[in-house]
């Protein structure tokens, strides 16, 4: 195979369309010759230059039909030689997943703009020295700069706008992986045993650090057929990746600073600013990708790359000069160089395009699902394979030693499942290991790399500097509340520092002292730029940077402090400063998009599309007639329409047989584009989830658009889960699509997306939490929602342990109506507010839960008697109004709130459980999880 070759002829993919085509068909235009301009403009001078004369390669215009979705091979297969049949000028574009959502784009795009966003391209790719650098930088950059200079996204034909141009151009890159030499791979990576990993934290920052090594050690396994070009990546995608985008500045030097110009507002985690890798860990533990045929052994390779990557991890983590890097390489002989803690499953089908037909794709990808599902059927402990007996019974024989135990051997005590080769040995100062904790050797390098991440990371990616990074703990997002009560009003504390008595209590529990480190809690890092650029006292300042910085299990848990605190907090009271308690709570936020095996494979009927509709609702103007007509048809009436539409008899005959073939198998026969474009969707979705997080004052720990993990503050959590849910349907009034600027990202549409909430106390065993908040998640996706229509899954189940013992309550995330509307969440953190102001008594919270009120509310309920069950609320709700003034718009809105999901039940095998119930359960969980000292 000619690499080069390849990679030119992906250029000429990404060019063979104009990303203004729509405006093309409006101006009355020929696009094709616009594209050979604007390639010209952008190619020109460039090692690229030769993709000029690529365009009309036959192995392009393939790759563009192999791509294309099925609405389009519908169409094709409808006007067959006559292309350009059935214009349309109204530009639009329409949801891959439900074409039912459309926004119309109603953007003047004038050539000029077009231009200069190519020729800024064609400066940067100019400033490249090789094809494989420049072709990166293209796949890179070209979508941004049109992002970043104002440009609106517009439909690959406006005719069927399911998909945006660039998307299209995208997946058509894709496709030459395969129509290059008439075959390839479709290939599928599954780590295996990765939930147990995360679980096994006792830190916060173990759960960080175990979601990150599995997205490095990934992404740095495949890195190497990024060569191939980065369109080889079909999911999770490239583009928008922060792993791609940092790989990229680390590669091609020249294009890195103009990168940090590009400014996309919300998306500046694409970048890897002040940490020099990725932040986050957003690649997710299950790749899919689309490979050329010149790759041989393909499993085997990846397997061994794998191996390969494990082994560098390892090595870098001894490297450090750290004194337990020692015990490690004391302990080779436990073998964890050779044996991950996870294990990878690879499948992969052989592709001939050569043979050609519509559905080379759908029976590919179904191929290689089914194969992933059978892998999946057995199950593998990589423990198995270290010589654990061997070791134990050295110890047991005397030669041989782990970490001191009169026992022989201790387990872990973070995984809890095999010997541990190190222990804490008593020092306060030790930062790697806390009383009485034992690690085994992954744990160990676990705990490592939490801190010391740079060093390891530039041996398995290439990059990344050796920084000491600044973890919050869990005890610091318990008392976020507190603490940040405490430093929002700076002006304030600065002028009651001049209190003698003030003055000596706050000396007494501020920190004077701090280490600089990267601050990895973004709320860290905002207070400290805050506090440091302000014009208090300098005493007070290094006080309070102090107090920011210091753990808080210390600095305001610990029982002296707390008894200085809580005398502090009474003269500040007496002042005129109110801080909130001491909260001792945090809140575990975990996500999964539901259905997403269904989703990907077209069965869109999960999410309550009907095949049908979704045919007919693809199309525009007059192909959507013409489609229509042709299903209501019988095959007598194809003639006349034949006849009417200028159109051949036998090609509507065709068209009429495959929509009956989708139509029966009630699922869409997918492709390339719809894969890209929900790629796509799902990486957007992460980048929002992040700032949505962020923007909250929570911890990110993993988001990978499809499932996502993160710690926050109690008050913090249900804006976050509001706002996540709604970004990734789109539900956030930008009209079901991501929004930046002009430009439109179609978003997860109608697909639903489930919420684990779970509150717990601080000190309780992270690895419980984390794995039954997992428990928990699958509780509220076996729910069915019913008001009139049903709506499965897409609930938020919210629990609350107090310190081993839950109770959960569930609540829909949205409802069918017809459409889809989403649940408004943010009236629990209002309710909950005005309990805390003092206007509604917390005991409504107790008797809406299990009172006699509740009791007749809920009988009337049952037996259709609305107008009780409206009076009976009514009353509950008014006598616990403590707030005379007002007391009235605070009873309406609580109760119009009531009366809007009034009809809204949840049923399983059980029965059938009202929504107002599992309103105030879920008010009172939320409000015991703020509870302070």
């Amino acid at each position: 195979m000619d690499l080069r070759e390849l990679i030119l002829l992906k250029t000429a993919a990404l060019f063979h369309d104009p990303p203004d085509k729509a405006w093309c068909l409006v101006r009355g235009e020929k696009h094709e010759k616009w594209a050979e301009e604007l390639a010209h403009i952008v190619l020109d001078g460039t090692p690229l230059s030769e993709a000029e004369e690529m365009l009309s390669d036959e192995r392009v215009r393939e790759a563009d039909r192999f791509a294309a979705s099925v609405d389009r091979v519908l169409l094709g297969e409808l006007i067959g030689d006559r292309r350009g049949a059935f214009p349309e000028k109204s530009i639009k574009l329409k949801n891959p997943i439900n074409p039912r959502i459309e926004h119309p784009i109603q953007v003047d795009l004038g050539k000029d703009k077009v231009e200069g966003v190519m020729r800024e391209l064609n400066g940067v790719l100019k400033k490249t020295e090789n094809v494989e650098e420049a072709y990166l930088a293209l796949f890179g950059l070209y979508e941004l700069i049109w992002i970043a200079k104002g440009l609106p996204s517009g439909p690959a034909d406006t005719r069927i706008p399911t998909h945006t141009v660039f998307d299209h151009l995208y997946a058509t890159a894709t496709a030459l992986n395969w129509t290059y030499e008439e075959g390839g791979l479709l290939l599928h990576i599954d780590i295996a045993g990765v939930q147990d990993f995360i679980a096994q934290s006792r830190r916060l920052r173990d759960l960080w650090a175990s979601s990150y090594i599995i997205s490095a050690l990934l992404w740095s396994t495949v890195l190497n057929l990024i060569k191939y070009g980065p369109d080889v990546m079909l999911i999770p995608s490239c583009r928008f990746n922060p792993f791609f985008y940092c790989d990229l500045t680390n590669r091609v030097q020249a294009i890195g600073d103009y990168l940090k110009n590009i400014k996309i507002e919300g998306f500046e985690e694409i970048l890897c600013g002040r940490f020099s890798f990725p932040r986050f860990a957003v690649v997710p533990g299950s790749m899919t990708l689309v490979l050329p045929s010149s790759i041989s052994d393909a499993e085997e390779l990846i397997e061994e790359s794998f191996r390969r990557k494990w082994k560098e991890f390892c090595e870098g983590i001894m490297e450090l000069d750290v004194p337990l890097s020692n015990d490690l390489k004391r302990e080779m002989r436990y073998r964890f160089m050779e044996v991950p803690p996870f294990s990878m499953r690879v499948s992969s089908v052989r592709v001939d395009t050569s043979k050609g037909g519509d559905n080379v794709y759908v029976k590919a990808f179904e191929s290689l699902m089914n194969e992933n599902r059978k892998k999946k059927l057995l199950k593998v402990n990589p423990a198995c394979m270290l010589p654990l007996t061997e070791i134990t019974r050295e110890i047991f024989d005397d030669k041989g030693s782990l970490a001191d135990s009169k026992r022989g051997f201790d387990y872990c005590t973070m995984c809890g499942k095999l010997p541990a080769i190190v222990r804490w040995d008593g020092r306060s100062s030790d930062e790697f290991l806390e009383e009485g904790e034992r690690l085994c050797p992954y744990c160990l390098m676990k705990r490592i790399f939490s801190r010391r991440p740079g060093p390891v990371l530039r041996r398995i990616l290439g990059y990344g500097r050796d920084l000491r990074i600044s973890y919050p703990s869990l005890a610091d997002i318990a008392t976020f509340e507190f603490k940040d009560g405490f430093l929002r009003d700076l002006p304030s504390l600065d002028e009651l520092w001049k209190d003698g008595k003030i003055r000596e209590l706050m000396g007494r529990v501020l920190e004077s002292q701090y280490d600089e480190r990267v601050l990895a809690w973004r709320y860290q890092l905002r207070k400290f730029e805050e506090i440091g650029e302000s014009s208090i006292d300098q005493d007070l300042k290094r006080g309070l940077l102090g107090f920011l910085l210091a753990e808080s299990e210390v600095a305001i848990l610990g029982k002296e402090k707390r008894k200085l605190w809580s005398e502090l907090r009474r003269y500040l009271e007496e002042k005129g400063i109110v801080i909130p308690p001491i909260g001792t709570y945090y809140a575990l936020i975990r996500a999964d998009g539901d259905d997403m095996g269904s989703i990907l494979s077209g069965e869109i009927g999960v999410i309550g599309i009907d095949v049908r509709d979704y045919i007919v609702s693809s199309f525009e103007g007059k192909s959507r007639e013409v489609i229509l007509r042709i299903i209501d048809s019988d095959y007598e009436k194809l003639k006349d329409i034949a006849k009417e539409e200028n159109l051949n008899e036998e090609n509507l005959r065709k068209t009429k047989e495959f929509l009956n073939e989708i139509i029966s198998s009630r699922k869409i026969p997918v492709s390339l584009s719809y894969h890209v474009s929900i790629s796509r969707a799902l990486i957007i979705s992460a980048l929002r989830d992040i700032k949505q997080i962020e923007d909250n004052n929570g911890i990110i720990i993993y988001a990978g658009g499809d499932d996502l993990l993160s710690i926050a503050p109690v008050s913090s959590a249900i804006r976050i889960i509001d706002g996540s849910r709604r970004g990734y349907g789109g539900l956030d009034g930008s009209g079901r699509f991501h929004k930046l600027g002009n430009y439109l990202i179609p978003s997860m549409g109608d697909a639903g997306r489930s919420y684990s909430l779970y509150i717990a106390h601080y000190r309780y065993p992270l690895y419980a939490v984390v794995s039954d908040s997992s428990l928990k998640l699958e509780v509220a996706k076996g729910s069915v929602w019913v008001d009139g229509r049903e709506r499965k899954k897409d609930s938020l189940i919210i629990t609350y342990s107090a310190r081993g013992s839950s109770e959960s309550s569930i609540l829909p995330l949205s409802l069918r109506d017809p459409g889809l509307s989403p649940v408004d969440l943010r009236f629990l953190d209002d309710l909950i507010g005005k309990i805390r102001s003092g206007d509604i008594s917390v005991s409504l919270l107790y008797e809406a839960s299990r009172g006699n009120f509740m009791e007749t509310a809920e009988r009337a309920w049952s037996m259709g008697k609305m107008e009780v069950f409206d009076k009976v609320i009514e009353y509950m709700i008014g006598r616990h109004i403590q707030r005379g003034e007002g007391r009235e718009d605070i009873l309406r809105e609580i109760t119009e709130y009531i009366k809007r999901y009034e009809g809204v039940r949840r049923r399983d095998r059980d029965g059938e459980d009202p929504f107002f119930l599992n309103l105030f359960k879920s008010c009172r969980l939320l409000y015991s999880g703020l509870r302070g000292d």
